[in-house]
């Protein structure tokens, strides 16, 4: 998330939007290196810390920091607890209040106090952002965004971070970046990477994420784990395909961060990557179709090429950060019953 909303806040910058980020960490020791990549955007950056969901203190910096701005400051949160501190700072200054979702509150399956919870806040802010109708079917939907060309500056040498990790010129690396949770089908890597080994002896399975599965993955033979990365534009760069078998999506930024460095992807037709142009999708499930999907992206050309001049051109028209920014300043300019 922190990802996104950093291309958000530098394509409203870019649109000569008066964008500015407050940002919340839940670790007091370790420095985080989001605050320093919105600032290289150009994005005037506040941090704070908090250790619980429900603290009034971060509520009152929030609202501090909302009051500075002025008259018709426009508030845009994202995450649960920004949409809680939120929903109490904009009642206190009268500022106009947008949210965005980018996980899920219309499945049965996941947490029913939480999704309860959401969809009372919910109720009391201006305009609700989906950034997939899965998402939230009545809200007003508006994807992820990525600016390509700065994204792609920092893929560094592929061959380099290649002959790091051990791999000989005849390997082919398929990646996994993401969360290492249920949703995103991390518990289905074992199962990817037995179909990989009998359908390439080349086939190289890594996996870069953390999450509630990591444990399990991380205990995993004949998969390389990366951990949690800093430089997805680098780990992208040095992959054949990229492997996305998950259960639910949004509009997920690995799919734009593939298409930017010219990387294909292939995944199970989950939210945005069904209908965007991001992905190939295969049917929802079936292991054996996804990787054998990935295996032909890298092995036969024209296919390969195919994939990626739909998912540059889905980068570069629906989800540029133009078209991003020209859609979010006509919520925030709305009526406020947007």
């Amino acid at each position: 998330m922190p990802r996104s909303v950093e291309e958000s806040c530098a394509a409203l910058l870019r649109a000569g939007v008066d964008a500015h980020a407050w940002l919340c960490s839940d670790d007091r020791v370790m420095t985080s290196p989001v605050p320093a990549r919105f600032e290289r955007r150009g994005v005037p950056t506040e941090v704070s810390h908090a250790n619980t969901w429900a603290d009034p203190r971060g509520v009152i910096r929030l609202t501090r920091a909302l009051r500075r701005l002025g008259k018709g400051a426009v508030l845009h949160t994202h995450g649960d607890r920004a949409l809680l501190w939120g929903s109490v700072a904009a009642r206190l200054t009268g500022a106009r209040h947008v949210h965005t979702l980018h996980g899920w509150i219309d499945n049965d399956l996941l947490d029913r106090r939480r999704n309860d919870r959401v969809r009372k806040l919910l109720a009391a802010v201006d305009a609700v952002v989906a950034v997939h109708p899965s998402v939230h079917a009545s809200g007003i939907h508006i994807p992820n965004t990525l600016d390509p060309r700065r994204f792609a500056r920092d893929t560094g040498d592929p061959e380099t971070l290649r002959r790091h990790w051990g791999l000989s010129p005849g390997d082919r690396v398929y990646l996994f970046l993401g969360r290492l949770s249920e949703e995103k089908g991390a518990d289905r890597l074992a199962l990817i990477q037995s179909r990989l080994q009998s359908s390439s002896a080349a086939a190289r399975l890594f996996v870069a994420g953390s999450g509630p599965l990591l444990p399990g993955v991380d205990a995993m033979t004949d998969v390389r784990f990366l951990g949690e990365r800093s430089d997805p534009a680098a780990v992208l760069a040095a992959a054949d395909a990229v492997v996305m078998p998950s259960r639910r999506e949004g509009l997920p930024m690995t799919a734009l961060e593939a298409a930017a460095v010219g990387v294909p992807c292939v995944g199970f037709p989950a939210g945005g990557l069904a209908d965007s142009g991001l992905a190939v999708t295969t049917p929802d499930g079936n292991v054996t179709a996804l990787v054998d999907t990935a295996v032909a992206l890298v092995r036969e050309p024209g296919l390969r090429a195919e994939a990626l001049r739909q998912s540059r051109n889905a980068l570069e028209g629906e989800y540029g950060p133009s078209e991003h920014a020209r859609r979010l300043v006509a919520v925030y300019e709305g009526p406020p019953d947007a």
